[in-house]
């Protein structure tokens, strides 16, 4: 994997671990609070992003393997020195809908209230972009808010540009 932040490891979840679990399931919420369009509710975004992350870790739960060996996807989870785990990335293999050919694609991105700005999240993506170049993925994509300014900024300094801009009418 690429070269983390210092003081920050990149590791596989440990499904067996609690705490792990529970920190996922919390951060998971986190996309809700940067702002999101109008015509969704509050309510709604956090029941599918529970929904979203239960299901994730049932999954894996359920898996006869280790989770990093899982085909197609992966939670990394970034940990300090001390052992605090305080950020994750789920990245799974998707379809490009115009080459059709596989891609990585970063599923969700969170960190720990106060550990943002610090490098967690780019060291963060490196891990998830190296977990698709080891699979010979050509590509990684994501989708963001655009009202995420933070989490925009971080893409951008990643190398990622926009490709599609998604536009929605409420009827």
């Amino acid at each position: 994997m690429a070269q983390p932040m210092a003081d920050v490891t990149i590791r596989p979840l440990r499904i067996e671990n609690q705490a792990e679990r529970g920190l996922v399931l919390a951060l998971f919420e986190r996309s809700t609070s940067v702002g999101f369009p109008a015509w969704y509710t509050l309510e709604e975004l956090a029941f599918r992003q529970r929904e979203t992350a239960a299901a994730l870790l049932e999954r894996q739960a359920l898996s006869e393997t280790p989770l990093q060996t899982i085909p197609g996807e992966v939670v990394l989870i970034a940990e300090t020195a001390a052992g605090e785990a305080i950020g994750f990335v789920w990245v799974r293999t998707a379809v490009d809908p115009f080459t059709q050919q596989p891609v990585g694609h970063v599923e969700d991105l969170a960190t720990v209230p106060g550990h943002e700005g610090k490098g967690v999240g780019g060291a963060l993506m490196a891990a998830a972009e190296d977990w698709a170049r080891d699979r010979g993925l050509s590509a990684l994509t994501l989708h963001v808010w655009p009202a995420n300014t933070r989490a925009r900024a971080l893409y951008v300094r990643q190398g990622f540009g926009e490709e599609m801009i998604r536009m929605r009418k409420v009827l």
